[in-house]
């Protein structure tokens, strides 16, 4: 017989059932601080306790505007739907909302559309990394992961169909230090004969100054700057990125090839991508990705300036600890893989590890000797 129980001042409905292994419980939220409008409440949810523990859910009186008794099931792939409604309502971006449909839709994969999210526990989430082992990297899975715990909040505090969060364990992998472009890389790639003038500049602004792949397409051109507005900017911020005139001109040129093409605009912004792996491919580092391209521009201006703060900002980050990352390369590393900035870091080097006021460069255009030795 269904019992009460008080949670956080409010009163739940409590029914037992067995489940073929062991007894679990299931809690229904009367909504209600009051004891006599719970006993009340708990009087209608007898009447239908063995449907109940026969796998049924109900929506009662006072879970709906209507004020009726109503049979809900609550399957994954209905609930999936309503939530990224819910994000989008609630100002998620299309890149939060494509990402969350994609993770969920594996969710929909293992457990199938018809689940019953009540029967959500921790040993279904095991059961969902152990498939996805073997289709996505320990990242992939941790990335699916968050996405779900999130959804799963959501059924908890918002839909109130879940009375217990199953707990979620991460996998856990081992932090690596971001890979980047070496000086003798750089000069390798611009050395290539096949790859074009036209590509050789799009990567060089990349490197000069940090953009992410799509900011160039996103961004507004205005007074030597490149504007980032908060709805295409990844941080939910607005992006400022200070831009050379020979980086107009290359954003311009992208545009107009843009505007000829008849792929998607995904399609024709990843076809870079793909054009830099080609690349990396070829000179011995198919390890690296495109976004590399930002990591090699924030190791350059850390070995140039030694100040992570100052990198977070013209990175973008919403905090230095998402920066901090490019602090944990050794220096004398750095100088290795980087000579032409090391010696030069070296020569300028002023007391307390400052600077004169002309040894900072006035734009984020890649250090001029640097330049001169992968155009050499």
């Amino acid at each position: 017989m269904a019992t009460l129980k008080k949670r956080r001042g409010k009163w739940y409905a409590r029914i037992r059932k067995w489940n073929g292994v062991c007894e679990i419980e299931k809690q229904i939220p009367l909504r209600t601080d009051s004891k006599v409008t719970a006993r009340i409440r708990l009087q209608e949810i007898e009447k239908v306790e063995q449907d109940i523990i026969d796998g049924m859910t109900f929506e009662f009186q006072w879970h709906n505007a209507d004020g009726k008794l109503k049979v809900s099931q609550q399957k994954l792939s209905g609930l999936v739907d309503e939530y990224l409604v819910s994000l989008k309502s609630n100002g998620a971006k299309d890149s939060t909302i494509s990402r969350a449909r994609y993770c969920l839709k594996n969710m929909e994969n293992v457990f199938g559309s018809n689940f019953i999210i009540t029967d959500i526990n921790a040993y279904r989430i095991e059961y969902f990394k152990q498939i996805m082992k073997d289709k996505l990297t320990d990242n992939g899975i941790n990335i699916n992961l968050t996405r779900i715990r999130a959804f799963l909040n959501w059924c908890h505090d918002i839909r109130e169909l879940i009375t217990k969060r199953p707990k979620i364990v991460f996998i856990k992998v081992p932090k690596k230090n971001p890979s980047y472009l070496t000086e003798n890389n750089l000069t390798d790639i611009f050395k290539l004969d096949w790859l074009s003038p036209f590509y050789k500049n799009v990567f060089r602004m990349y490197l000069d100054t940090g953009m992410r792949l799509r900011e160039p397409f996103n961004g507004i051109i205005d007074n030597g700057w490149l504007i980032v507005s908060p709805d295409d900017s990844k941080t939910g911020i607005v992006r400022e990125i200070e831009v050379s005139p020979y980086h107009i001109e290359t954003i311009s040129e992208m545009l107009l090839r843009m505007e000829s093409s008849k792929s998607t605009f995904k399609a024709h912004t990843d076809y870079y991508s793909k054009v830099f792996k080609k690349v990396v491919r070829n000179i011995g580092r198919g390890d690296l990705h495109f976004h590399n391209l930002r990591d090699t521009f924030a190791v350059i201006r850390y070995l140039e300036t030694r100040d992570i703060y100052h990198v977070s900002k013209e990175l973008g980050h919403t905090t230095v600890k998402v920066t901090e990352k490019y602090a944990k390369f050794r220096m004398s590393k750095l100088e290795q893989d980087f000579p032409s900035l090391g010696s030069g870091y070296n020569r300028k080097k002023v007391s307390n590890y400052g600077f004169r006021d002309t040894d900072i460069r006035d734009t984020n255009q890649l250090s001029l000797t640097v330049h001169e030795n992968i155009m050499a």
